[in-house]
């Protein structure tokens, strides 16, 4: 769904207020979660930069919330939009932590994670209709916290592992360059998966080293590559041009189906490739994702130097605090300390 469409659609006050309220009272779900949207790009602080990947969170969750609270086989609505109480949404995440969502019918009880992702997007629904004047706002309402530590839910990939994987694309075929490349700005130079998919070639200076990266809601950072990773997006880049439909500007580019051949790679490709190699190394459960390769890049910057204004600034991370995480992640620093406090007690005199 186009960002610019939902917005002019609601542009008027008076229009707004009517459209909000007959589709309240209707159920009528793509235009609530039409509504979400136009209120997201014109309410935020980054507007139209606001990332693709939050707005599709958020919808999920209007989307579980919306089927909870008037149920497809249902006549009416469980739960009227209008006059919903903080209570109700209480009660929409208690179903999520002991049934799971639900819009399938194979739901598993929720991580704390997901169930505060889903609430984000359905507190941004209720904003947006407090917003068209179609009812007051809502009370605060809060997701349950996580008892496990951030960085044990998402921990770094072992170095071993991390070289199992990149070994693994070590061959010499304009696939495996492809993705040894994807995988190696992840895990090397810690870019987000949307931050690969979006990169241009104008992007890349390869005489520099050096590659600019936008960010999350536009920011832009230019940081710096080794020489290996350098040489082989070289590789990569000089295969491309055989692979990439014409005017397609996008660094990676897919090479297969009829339609989608020479166009811009998407995220949903890139993860289907990292989980079939997770599952034919035979990686631990833990260790699966896209967004774990970004970990391991930021563990290893802070190994290497402690400093974490330097693993900030890799990261594109605003608040250096952001960055702490990856201290904590440190399980090579920690087993370290370990075997120097063990080598200590081994080596006491009695």
């Amino acid at each position: 769904m186009s960002g610019l469409v939902p917005v002019y659609n609601w542009q008027d006050p008076k229009m707004r207020k009517l459209r909000a309220t007959r589709a309240a009272h209707e159920g009528d779900k793509p235009t609530l979660l039409e509504l979400t949207i136009a209120f997201v790009y014109l309410k935020s602080k980054k507007k139209a930069n606001i990332s693709p990947r939050t707005i599709e969170v958020y919808l999920l969750g209007v989307r579980d919330f919306l089927d909870w609270a008037w149920p497809p086989e249902a006549h009416g609505p469980l739960v009227p939009l209008l006059s919903a109480t903080g209570e109700d949404l209480d009660r929409w995440i208690i179903s999520l932590q002991l049934e799971g969502g639900h819009l399938n019918s194979e739901a598993h009880p929720l991580r704390p994670s997901s169930i505060a992702a889903y609430l984000a997007g359905v507190r941004q629904l209720f904003a947006a209709l407090a917003w068209t004047k179609a009812r007051s706002s809502l009370e605060p309402v809060y997701a349950p916290p996580d008892p496990v530590p951030a960085g044990e839910r998402r921990p770094a990939l072992p170095l071993r592992l991390y070289r199992q994987l990149v070994e693994h694309l070590a061959g010499a075929s304009a696939e495996e360059i492809r993705n040894r490349v994807i995988v190696r700005l992840m895990g090397d130079a810690g870019l987000r998966i949307g931050e690969v998919t979006s990169l241009q070639l104008e992007q890349v200076l390869l005489e520099d080293a050096l590659i600019i990266v936008i960010g999350k809601g536009g920011k832009q950072r230019t940081i710096p590559l080794s020489n290996s990773l350098i040489a082989d997006l070289w590789a990569w880049i000089r295969l491309r041009t055989a692979y990439a439909a014409p005017a397609v500007q996008a660094l990676f580019v897919n090479m297969g189906g009829r339609r989608s051949h020479g166009q811009a790679m998407s995220s949903a490709h890139i993860r289907r490739l990292l989980r079939g190699y997770y599952q034919t190394l035979s990686f631990p459960k833990r260790y699966y994702g896209a967004h774990i390769l970004r970990h391991t890049a930021g563990t290893r910057l802070y190994q290497t130097g402690r400093d974490l204004y330097l693993t900030a600034r890799m990261l594109g991370h605003a608040n250096v605090n952001t960055s702490s995480i990856y201290a904590k992640m440190d399980m090579e620093g920690l087993r370290k300390a370990v075997e120097r406090s063990q080598s200590v007690l081994d080596n006491s005199e009695d």
